[in-house]
C-alpha cells in the first residue's frame, strides 16, 4: 500500500485491474496491487470462506447508523478500519465454528433511575439457504449504576457467547 497525493478519475480508469486506488478510513488516500480472485476449481473450505465473506460484506448494508458510529469510534487510533475488524471477526469465527458469527444490527442503552440496560438487536445468518434469518433481541443483564460509579473507567460493552467467541459487535464505551 502507498499513499496517493491526488487521484483523478483518468488515473483511476487507466489503472482499473492492476491498481486499486481507494481512501484509507475515508481520509487518506492510497493505492495497492489489484487483489486477485482465486481461479476455480475451488475447494470446498475456499467456496465456503468465499460464502461467508460475501455473507460479511452484504451485511454492512442492514447496520444501523447507530452501531456504524460505534465501529468508527472504536476504530480510532488503530490501524485496521472498522470494516476490516468487522469482516475479521467474523471470518474468524467461521474458522472457529463453521457458522456466521452474530451481528449486532443496533444498540440502545436504557438508564433507569438506579441501573442501565443495553437492548441489542441481533442478525443470525445461516450458510445454510433452507435456513432462515432471524433477528432477535438481546439485553444485558441488569448494571447497577452503583457498581459502575465503582469500576475503573473507561468500561467497553461488547457481545459473545458462553466459549468466549466475539459476536460482529462494536465495543461500546461507556461515557458518564
Amino acid at each position: 500500500m502507498a499513499k496517493v497525493d491526488k487521484i483523478t478519475g483518468e488515473k483511476i480508469e487507466k489503472l482499473r485491474g492492476k491498481v486499486d486506488f481507494y481512501l484509507l478510513r475515508g481520509i487518506t488516500p492510497v493505492a495497492r496491487r489489484w487483489p486477485k480472485k482465486p481461479k476455480p476449481p475451488y475447494t470446498a473450505l475456499q467456496a465456503e470462506a468465499m460464502a461467508v465473506f460475501a455473507i460479511a460484506n452484504g451485511s454492512f448494508r442492514r447496520l444501523s447508523e447507530n452501531i456504524i458510529e460505534a465501529w468508527r469510534k472504536g476504530s480510532v487510533g488503530k490501524t485496521a478500519s472498522w470494516t476490516d475488524v468487522y469482516r475479521s471477526i467474523i471470518m474468524g469465527y467461521w474458522k472457529k465454528n463453521r457458522g456466521i458469527a452474530p451481528i449486532a444490527l443496533d444498540y440502545e442503552i436504557v438508564e433507569e433511575e438506579d441501573k442501565f440496560i443495553v437492548k441489542w438487536e441481533v442478525l443470525r445468518l445461516s450458510l445454510v439457504p433452507e435456513i432462515p434469518e432471524e433477528i432477535i433481541s438481546i439485553q444485558t443483564d441488569l448494571i447497577i449504576k452503583e457498581d459502575i460509579l465503582k469500576a475503573p473507567k473507561p468500561i467497553y460493552i461488547t457481545l459473545g457467547d458462553e466459549e468466549g467467541n466475539r459476536w460482529a459487535a462494536p465495543y461500546i464505551m461507556y461515557e458518564e
